[in-house]
């Protein structure tokens, strides 16, 4: 079903949330997820998407579990034609509401989420279709329609206890200045000649320890990020869990990224001070929310030229002309003025 009215919220003791989006998608639904959570105090709440992204909302959220949307046993929902298993259903009719994050409409989801028994079904767009609106407050506007009131704090997880035992800790001499060069798109990525450039000079200008994380996407960065931060006394932390990162980022005065799932992780941590570099993708959409958070945008005439998610520019120039100078100068400016 569409946005068309929510049960109350006593008549409602458990909710299931489907969101599989990146990790940077997740986070900008943060505030409409707490409003959903807060509009109903005394529900349950379970998650159904990627694990590790969602494992990082479950102390916000209280999450009663965090299912993987990538079993097998969530694919009858995409087979209209098919008879439900009798074991998807005993598991799916405890819920009396069930939302549905997704770019568009999906054709048999939130029918078969009925058909399992679900009382009450709906459909939350996961970004804005077009323009200019960011996406918390794209989504604010449409829990509105349902009565759902999202506050215009930005969002901020809270840290678990034990989220810092899934790897290194911060440790010796700080401040630390985190660094996060990649993405999830080459385009999007300023050059890491130039990370290098800017995190030296802020080293030594401002007795800042480097910390670069990776993961995945940047496995062929390691060789050269491997001889630089030995070389530089810096810290490379590669594919840690998820957790850990948020841990160690909570612990930094600095983060310098792009437009990434890791830049919307510090700004939701509570870094006091986010630098965010954008190129094809607007950032009136997509850059986190904070009175912390600094964009920087290249300097393209072309820029911002993505549409919706997609980026169909052939060139990879625009970040590429965003200058050193002004991203130190910008990040010399925070720092001082933190």
């Amino acid at each position: 079903m569409s946005l068309s009215g929510l049960p109350r919220p006593g008549a409602v003791q458990k909710i299931l949330i489907w969101h599989q989006g990146a990790l940077g998608d997740l986070l900008l639904a943060g505030p409409a997820l707490l409003a959903l959570s807060r509009h109903y105090p005394q529900a349950r709440i379970t998650a159904l998407g990627h694990p590790e992204r969602w494992a990082l909302l479950a102390p916000t959220l209280s999450l009663e579990a965090v299912w993987d949307s990538g079993a097998a046993a969530w694919a009858p929902l995409f087979a209209p034609d098919s008879p439900l298993p009798a074991v998807l259903k005993e598991r799916l009719a405890r819920f009396q509401l069930a939302l549905v994050f997704s770019p568009q409409p999906h054709p048999t989801l939130p029918a078969r989420l009925a058909q399992a028994g679900v009382a009450t079904v709906a459909w939350l767009p996961s970004w804005p279709p077009e323009g200019q609106e960011p996406v918390g407050a794209f989504l604010a506007a449409r829990l509105a329609r349902l009565g759902v009131r999202a506050s215009k704090k930005p969002f901020r997880l809270i840290i678990g206890d034990d989220w810092e035992d899934g790897g290194p800790r911060l440790s010796g001499p700080g401040p630390f200045l985190a660094v996060a060069p990649g993405s999830g798109h080459d385009s999007k990525n300023w050059p890491l000649a130039h990370y290098y450039e800017v995190t030296r000079a802020l080293a030594w200008e401002h007795g800042l320890r480097v910390v670069w994380l990776t993961g995945p996407a940047e496995e062929g960065l390691l060789p050269y990020l491997q001889g630089l931060t030995a070389a530089q006394d810096h810290l490379l932390w590669a594919n840690l869990p998820l957790t850990a990162v948020a841990a160690a980022l909570a612990r930094c005065r600095l983060y310098l990224g792009g437009d990434s799932g890791l830049t919307h992780l510090a700004a939701a941590v509570g870094v006091p001070k986010v630098l965010a570099l954008f190129g094809p993708t607007d950032p009136r959409v997509w850059a986190p929310q904070g009175e912390g958070v600094r964009v920087l945008r290249a300097p393209c005439p072309q820029a911002p030229c993505a549409l919706a998610r997609e980026i169909t520019c052939p060139d990879r120039v625009c970040l590429q002309n965003l200058a050193p100078d002004l991203v130190l100068a910008t990040a010399s400016a925070l720092l001082r003025h933190g």
